[in-house]
């Protein structure tokens, strides 16, 4: 039985439009909270976002309060130039952001199917990078502990200039250094921030939702496809490189 929080079972039509998208992808960019992992439970999203409202309102900026809120969507939901006069609080709160995703990496979930995806990938030769607004330390822990580091070698594109930059310049910097062509090229995301990064680069966009609120914001934002599993994409990825008889 399918549950009602889960996101709905592809079509035959999306299954064939996302192979299509893997088949012509020589390049692979994927996000990290998300398609590679759950790095925070609840209980630590929460202790780690209270962390960062408390500083905030230390330097009288109001962050709100959103349940469930992940601490990154909490700093992406601040008009980030007010904290332009302040560079010491961005400083601290980037360095606060960072232990805290970097900790988080000790009992971060993979996502499922992700590691063996992405072990397929690699090896049947399709380039691949990491883009993401968390931090590149945070992507390298969590990729060492799961034995994926060769998989991706350099290739991991964090949030850059404090909070200058959460993310949105990473698929463009990732395809840049990899000299990719966009058009050859698949981001593989989770949320609208993401997709908006693929479509500012000129790439196609794969939209992973573990839950259905995920896939309501990005259908809500305009993503074509969308899967609530890994496992048709490896799947795809496999066929397409089985040995021709």
């Amino acid at each position: 039985m399918t549950s009602s929080t889960h996101p709905p079972e592809p079509t035959a039509d999306e299954l064939a439009g996302l192979r299509d998208l893997v088949a012509a992808a020589k390049t692979v960019i994927v996000g990290f909270d998300g398609p590679l992992c759950r790095l925070y439970d609840p209980l630590t999203a929460r202790t780690a976002a209270d962390s960062l409202t408390a500083l905030l309102a230390e330097h009288g900026v109001p962050a709100g309060d959103v349940p469930g809120r992940t601490p990154l969507a909490l700093l992406r939901s601040l008009t980030l130039g007010a904290l332009d006069d302040d560079p010491a609080l961005s400083t601290a709160l980037d360095e606060l952001l960072t232990g805290s995703e970097v900790a988080a990496t000790l009992t971060a979930r993979p996502a499922p199917y992700a590691d063996n995806l992405v072990r397929t990938w690699s090896a049947v030769g399709t380039r691949l990078a990491v883009a993401t607004g968390h931090s590149a330390d945070a992507v390298h822990a969590y990729l060492a502990g799961r034995g994926l580091t060769a998989c991706f070698g350099p290739h991991v594109y964090g949030r850059t200039d404090g909070l200058t930059h959460l993310g949105h310049d990473a698929p463009p910097r990732a395809l840049a250094a990899l000299g990719a062509d966009p058009a050859e090229a698949l981001v593989l995301g989770s949320t609208p921030e993401d997709l908006r990064a693929a479509r500012d680069a000129g790439a196609p966009f794969l939209g992973y939702a573990r839950d259905l609120p995920a896939y309501d914001r990005l259908r809500a934002a305009g993503a074509p496809l969308v899967t609530g599993t890994l496992e048709p994409v490896r799947q795809a990825v496999w066929e397409l490189n089985l040995p021709r008889r």
